[in-house]
């Protein structure tokens, strides 16, 4: 039970993790504001289905592949392009600074003294793997996690989007002479790892309890999982979320 559970949980920090390695391999900036993203991401998500009543796939749809990339590439042109070229120093202060922000913008725009439940998907079914009866949407995490990572491995290594993405860091001004527009690339990069950010938000809202600081601080776990990928490698991120994701799990069943 608690390998299945701790399985979709590193499924979550996986999926979040990827986003953040997206950015950072393309910018050189560490986001520590990604998993204020994810929150954002989750509120969003429960206005528009809970809020404002609109069906589950629509608003998902409207999280994630809309609101939360265009979010991405307006931060990425209005604050992180600003920053290209800063010492590390005031790159850490700008997000640390953005994800300060986000969290008194949730709290003004989503009064923390309001219950907003937010039901899970597939919400009653189950299956049953090895006598253990595992919810759908935990099936559902794992499989977006695979997905995910089949997808960014195809995208980064096939697609000539992915090599400009990845030519950004090694070599800016030969990635110009080649006929690639670093700025283009940067805002596009910044715009998958936010919907990245939005897909693990809205995964682990329904698992847990809407509250600004609890879901970005939840998120803040997949910057040890990037850590583990040294920042660059997607299946080292995947596998430190999942060895993270077992322990926390062992952790609370056991300790």
């Amino acid at each position: 039970t608690f390998t299945i559970a701790g399985l979709s949980t590193a499924a979550i920090y996986a999926i979040a993790a990827s986003g953040l390695v997206v950015t950072y391999t393309t910018s050189g900036i560490f986001n520590f504001a990604h998993g204020a993203f994810g929150m954002l991401a989750a509120f969003a998500y429960w206005q528009v289905n809970q809020g404002w009543g609109v069906p589950v796939i629509p608003s998902v749809i409207l999280v994630v592949f809309v609101m939360a990339p265009l979010f991405g590439a307006v931060i990425e042109r209005g604050i992180m392009r600003g920053i290209e070229g800063a010492s590390e120093v005031v790159k850490i202060v700008v997000t640390v600074s953005l994800m300060v922000a986000l969290l008194g913008i949730a709290n003004v725009i989503w009064p923390p003294d309001v219950a907003r439940p937010v039901p899970p998907f597939f919400a009653g079914k189950t299956v049953e793997i090895a006598g253990v009866a595992v919810p759908y949407s935990r099936i559902l995490t794992m499989a977006i996690a695979i997905a995910v990572a089949v997808g960014l491995r195809l995208v980064l290594r096939r697609t000539r989007l992915g090599v400009a993405m990845r030519a950004i860091v090694d070599d800016r001004a030969l990635l110009q002479l080649n006929g690639g527009r670093p700025g283009r690339t940067a805002m596009l990069a910044w715009a998958l790892g936010a919907g990245l950010a939005a897909v693990s938000g809205v995964l682990i809202a329904s698992e847990q309890t809407l509250s600004a600081v609890t879901l970005t601080l939840l998120v803040v776990n997949a910057y040890a999982v990037a850590v583990v990928g040294r920042l660059r490698s997607l299946p080292g991120a995947f596998l430190g979320a999942v060895v993270l994701g077992l322990a926390e799990s062992y952790a609370t069943g056991y300790i």
